[in-house]
């Protein structure tokens, strides 16, 4: 009898304590929002918040749902949520998020969440601030330039397409192709390494870092998550050892010479007040993060929508196959032969007009701010 009341009392416990956190957290932010005057909303369950919600909406043909649902019910396009672990306000009013891209840097700075930035690394270009942040945007910039695009990029563009079309035997996923062939290109541009098995091993772990993005920031609630975790620590230890590589052949030399991006960090990190081998491995995790699923998106989007329109492809493939009848069979393209593709790049720039790669960008509050008579903090829009 003493046990069963032992247990009884222990299974009420159990239970009880989850209940009574959660009925708190919900009376503490119903306060909060009173106190505040945030948007309207909820923030769902403890820790988890409206996180499930949101990733099931993405996964599903309507990516839009979770904040249509939620304009519908609450009356208003900006509302409160808790997603992938912190309190986040979701703005779909046009006015409000003209707002807050106009007051960038005064109001509001880029930020994201701890799923992201963790993976990323602290060093990381998309969560980076400050001084280090305008060096290494100054450098990126400074390697993608039109001299080094007409020297070097163009070729190898071209050449790594040929090689990724040459390999297509039947039916294939042309997202998974195009991601490849960015993929490739962008590790070339980087560390100047071609194709290989171990540009393969290291992009099938990028692709389990980028899918612990959008999700619960917790390797115990998250095997996703927890996959990330650990696929970010092989990619780190993969690049630092490129790293260590690269910087010991060059002392052995005695020379450095800027071919690709990681021969222009090291020669920062050669500098008076030169980079860390752990800020030069966040910062090129973050540059092949950002180029793998957006660029690629884009290429994908792009024969979608000339699939769509007919008139659209038959005018581009006359402009190719009159540029292609100039030059030999394997004649690679020049840099006059891109200059004169005048109709593609009308639909390279539709197409970036017309396709939304991106459900929304993360902003964070630098201050307390009133946005329509109501404060924020973390803001989605």
């Amino acid at each position: 009898m003493e046990y069963s009341t032992h247990f009884s009392f222990y299974l009420l416990l159990t239970f009880s304590l989850p209940l009574l956190t959660f009925l708190l957290l919900r009376l503490h932010s119903s306060r909060l929002r009173r106190h505040l005057c945030i948007p309207p909303g909820t923030l769902g369950l403890p820790f988890l918040g409206e996180t499930l919600q949101v990733m099931s909406a993405f996964k599903s043909s309507n990516p839009d749902t979770f904040i249509d649902d939620r304009v519908s019910l609450l009356g208003s396009p900006v509302f409160t949520s808790h997603v992938f672990g912190e309190p986040t306000v979701f703005s779909a009013d046009h006015e409000t998020n003209r707002f807050i891209l106009m007051n960038e840097g005064k109001l509001f700075e880029s930020s994201y969440p701890s799923s992201v930035s963790n993976l990323l690394g602290r060093h990381s270009l998309l969560v980076m601030k400050g001084g280090l942040h305008k060096r290494l945007h100054a450098l990126t910039t400074s390697m993608t330039n039109s001299s080094i695009i007409r020297d070097h990029l163009l070729g190898d563009i071209d050449r790594l397409i040929r090689t990724n079309l040459e390999s297509w035997t039947g039916r294939v996923v042309l997202m998974v192709e195009a991601k490849k062939t960015t993929f490739a290109l962008t590790v070339k541009q980087l560390m100047n390494l071609d194709p290989c098995e171990w540009t393969d091993r290291l992009r099938k772990e990028y692709i389990l870092v980028i899918e612990g993005f959008l999700t619960i920031p917790s390797p115990l609630f998250s095997t996703t998550y927890r996959r990330a975790v650990q696929a970010r620590g092989k990619v780190a230890e993969a690049l630092r050892m490129v790293v260590r590589e690269r910087r010991r052949r060059e002392n052995e030399r005695g020379e450095r010479k800027k071919k690709d991006m990681l021969g222009a960090l090291l020669d920062e990190e050669g500098s008076g007040d030169g980079l860390s081998e752990e800020e030069i491995v966040d910062f090129l995790v973050s540059i092949l993060v950002a180029g793998y699923d957006t660029t690629s998106t884009l290429m994908t989007l792009a024969v979608k929508f000339l699939t769509e329109t007919p008139l659209a492809l038959a005018q581009l493939k006359e402009e190719q196959d009159e540029i292609r009848s100039r030059k030999g069979k394997s004649e690679a393209l020049k840099w006059n032969d891109y200059k004169s593709m005048s109709f593609t790049e009308c639909v390279v720039n539709e197409t970036l007009r017309v396709a939304n790669i991106s459900s929304g960008v993360f902003r964070r509050a630098m201050t307390d701010v009133d946005v329509k008579g109501e404060d924020t903090f973390s803001i989605l829009i």
